[in-house]
């Protein structure tokens, strides 16, 4: 049964129209019988809800049910055409842009250039232009637009989506990439988090379905986590929980970007890896990155790592050890029943992966490393994407709940 909510007549109006509408979502094909069953509504606050639904086209009558005794029950749906989402997954060199139907399908994204010296302005430009080329693609009016989702580095204002200080985003301090973003496209628009987006999209399209409580954690060229705790998102007093990248691991550690020494970031993230691979080449070490060694990638790390270079595998059993030590203090701390690991240092190593699972149940307590399960993200490369959209689909679909989905 939902949970019972009191407040003003709107107020529980907008709340049954989400659990209806989250539950056509979730069980479609239902009946409103069922529909009244699984939430405990009244009959006549469904037959409302249902009503208001349809004639907003967001659900459709597909046909008669099957009877269980008196007359065939009319089964509802989503309609799938009904609204769409823009998801925008935006990082220091990093832009994608993804449209997504009311069922969570990705129907087209597209790349843009981004350099870390590149503006606010010229970054919003690219977005309100990469969405246009979307909805031209898909042949969709922008009035079917639900809103967009934007899965950002950190630290920022959820809230008010003013981005602070985003590391290596070169003159990006206080950008109220909202505003900026809604006055741009005439779109609703959300702005969270890259590790919240991330966490967000998993418990919507990956294995974090049904989980209450889970953490994660993206290993890429920063690294940073989100936190669900019981069914809703955790960011701390200021909004800056998650920041896993900056827990101290070495106390005589190199400076970190954040102005602490030893973070998890300043060793063991991607600029870490690639900064690390040039101190010791320039010492001496023997790799087939030495000709790039004034402008190693991370990319070009681990193919090197693929290929079996000494330097580039130590480096990412390092990376994973370290990951292992903070994740065992993760569990330590949150009791989490799931934590995901994605970013490129996991979805392109599996040696990464697989050390910092390993040290994590070993060096964490162990009546609590039992019951975790340490996992791959599922979402591929789109994570972020998903993740971003995700931020309006449970503004749509959850309302004024404040939670995700069960």
């Amino acid at each position: 049964m939902a949970q019972i909510i009191t407040g003003n007549s709107d107020l529980i109006k907008q709340v049954n129209r989400s659990l209806v509408l989250d539950l056509i979502r979730q069980r479609g094909p239902i009946s409103k019988a069922d529909v009244k069953q699984i939430t405990g509504l009244n009959f006549t606050t469904v037959t409302n809800a249902v009503k208001d639904l349809i004639s907003q086209g967001l659900v459709q009558e597909i046909g008669y049910g099957t009877s269980s005794g008196g007359r065939r029950p009319m089964l509802l749906t989503l309609n799938p055409e009904a609204r769409y989402v823009i998801g925008c997954h935006l990082q220091s060199t990093e832009l994608i842009v993804g449209l997504y139907d009311l069922v969570g399908r990705l129907l087209y994204s597209e790349s843009h250039s981004k350099l870390p010296a590149d503006t606010p302005e010229m970054v919003v430009d690219r977005i309100r232009t990469g969405m246009y080329n979307l909805l031209a693609k898909a042949e969709v009016d922008i009035k079917k637009v639900e809103g967009m989702g934007v899965a950002a580095p950190g630290p920022l204002d959820a809230e008010n989506g003013v981005l602070y200080t985003p590391p290596n985003m070169l003159g990006w301090h206080n950008v109220p990439l909202k505003q900026m973003l809604e006055q741009a496209t005439g779109v609703p628009v959300f702005v969270d988090k890259d590790g919240n987006a991330a966490a967000v999209g998993e418990v919507w399209f990956g294995k974090g379905k049904g989980v209450r409580n889970l953490i994660f954690i993206i290993v890429d060229d920063g690294i940073g986590a989100g936190i669900v705790v019981h069914g809703q998102l955790y960011r701390g007093s200021n909004t800056g929980a998650g920041e896993i990248g900056h827990i101290t691991i070495d106390l005589d550690g190199p400076r970190c970007s954040c102005g602490n020494y030893g973070c998890l970031e300043a060793i063991a993230s991607g600029f870490a890896l690639v900064r690390k691979a040039g101190e010791a080449i320039r010492r001496g070490a023997t790799s087939q990155l030495t000709p790039h060694l004034n402008n190693i990638t991370l990319s070009q790390l681990l193919t090197a790592a693929d290929a079996g270079d000494k330097l580039a595998c130590d480096l990412l059993e390092e990376c994973g050890r370290l990951l292992g030590i903070a994740i065992a203090n993760v569990v330590n701390m949150y009791n989490p029943e799931l934590i995901v690991l994605g970013g490129k240092l996991i979805q392109h190593s599996p040696l990464v992966f697989h050390r910092a699972q390993e040290l994590a149940h070993n060096r964490a307590f162990s009546v609590l490393a039992e019951k975790v399960r340490i996992i791959p993200a599922t979402l591929g490369d789109k994570y972020l994407l998903a993740g971003a959209a995700a931020l309006v689909f449970t503004h749509l679909f959850r309302g004024p709940m404040n939670d995700l989905p069960a």
